[in-house]
Order: C-alpha cells, then structure tokens, then sequence
C-alpha cells in the first residue's frame, strides 16, 4: 500500500537535503559530544539538588527525578502535583520540558549548544529551587 505523499520528488529532495546538511555539520559526532556535556552539566548543576532523587539518561535524552526525600528516595504524594510546578517554573525560566508526574523529561534540538544546554540547566535550577522553597516540606532530607 502507499501513502499520497510516499515518494513525492518535493519531500524527498528535501529529505535529501536535510541528510545532506546533518553530514556536513556532522550532526551525529556533535549530538554525542553535547549529550555527554549536557549529562555533565545535569550531573554537576543537579546532583546535590534536595529534591532531585537522580539523574539519568543517554545521549540527548535525560530525565530527572524529583522526591520528596532524597535520602530514601520518596516520591512526592501525586496530589501535590509537583512535577507540574516544576514544569510551570521552568517556562517562567524559558525552558521547555517535559512532565511525566515526578520525572521531568528533557529532550533538547540536537542543534542546542553548549551555552544553550547551561542556560537550559541553570533555568532547571531555578525551577527546582522555586519549587522546593515553596513548600516548607519539601527538600528536608530524613
């Protein structure tokens, strides 16, 4: 079966054109270099934060876990919904990411750069602080 646009010359040429350029900037060794920097970045900026359990991830895709206890790792009850304050303050900080309940997602465009990916952590930061200062409960550690 086929689709309408399947194999239409347009969005092949552009297709075409788009791998054309990866290869030229040599996106792949760039994406690998910047998600090694950006797990440095999130490790150094959030590993001690009081209400980040852990971070993880791979190449250009990390999440970040939010407790309320870090000691014991504790997640927050779901109805203090504190993935979405951390999503909320991270827009007021310009940066985008994603909220799955406790975890926050970050995916950054694998054209980010290395000031982008400090920008992006600091505003993380921030948002995290906002969070835990907002609540007097959260960020104790047993």
């Amino acid at each position: 079966h086929g689709f309408t646009y399947s194999g239409h010359p347009v969005t092949a040429a552009v297709a075409a054109e788009a791998i054309r350029i990866y290869r030229e900037i040599d996106l792949v060794s760039q994406a690998r270099r910047l998600g090694d920097y950006l797990h440095g970045a999130l490790a150094e900026v959030l590993g001690d934060h009081p209400i980040v359990g852990e971070v993880r991830g791979q190449g250009f895709i990390a999440g970040i876990q939010i407790v309320e206890d870090r000691a014991a790792r504790r997640a927050f009850e779901p109805d203090r919904r504190i993935g979405a304050d951390v999503e909320r303050r991270c827009r007021e900080h310009g940066v985008m990411i994603r909220n799955m309940g406790d975890v926050l997602a970050i995916c950054p465009p694998y054209i980010i750069t290395e000031r982008e990916i400090d920008a992006l952590v600091d505003g993380i930061r921030s948002a995290l602080d906002g969070a835990a200062a907002a609540n007097s409960r959260v960020g104790q550690v047993a």
